[in-house]
């Protein structure tokens, strides 16, 4: 009935801003754990909510302008997680795995906000429901546009320099470096 949805889990609305993502696009010279963690959750934003505002306001086929594209957070989910880890810290990881939400209770969370949008043919379910919900990417309509979904399934918010202008900065910045390997952007 509704639109395709476009669905990335990884740290929606849990991560930081990277903030050198300008003085270093590529992460090559401030390198840590946890500024990694938040270049991997904005650029996803940033890159998701990119191809949501092409989607929607560039592409000739108004089928396109009902895909959602969201970016979600699992939160803590007992998995195999961490068996990569050193000794000690797999021990400490397997310690608290039991507390964290089963994988099938996570897809619930994670699928279900998403399907029902699309079996109900309301391409914007997942929006959230005011600009009070989310910082402002008001550079466009809020009819399209990425979503940030928490652990709930629930709208969540976009980090503060979540703007038009880092949006195309950190999309340039991914089209060269895929350039770089071959593979070629028309967006």
């Amino acid at each position: 009935k509704g639109g395709a949805v476009v669905l990335s889990v990884l740290s929606g609305g849990v991560h930081s801003p990277y903030k050198d993502y300008q003085t270093d696009p590529e992460l090559r010279k401030n390198y840590s754990i946890p500024n990694a963690a938040n270049f991997a959750g904005f650029y996803n934003d940033l890159g998701l909510d990119y191809l949501a505002r092409h989607e929607y306001t560039n592409n000739k086929n108004n089928n396109n302008k009902t895909i959602q594209f969201a970016h979600a957070s699992p939160g803590f989910v007992n998995t195999n997680w961490g068996t990569e880890f050193p000794w000690l810290l797999r021990q400490m990881v397997r310690m608290m795995q039991p507390l964290g939400r089963s994988p099938s209770d996570c897809a619930e969370y994670m699928l279900g906000s998403t399907v029902l949008a699309s079996d109900a043919g309301d391409a914007l379910l997942l929006r959230p429901p005011s600009s009070s919900t989310t910082e402002s990417t008001s550079d466009s309509s809020d009819n399209c546009g990425v979503v940030i979904m928490d652990q709930n399934g629930q709208p969540s918010k976009l980090t503060n320099l979540h703007t038009p202008e880092a949006r195309q900065f950190v999309w340039d910045t991914t089209k060269q470096v895929l350039g770089r390997s071959g593979i070629r952007l028309d967006y």
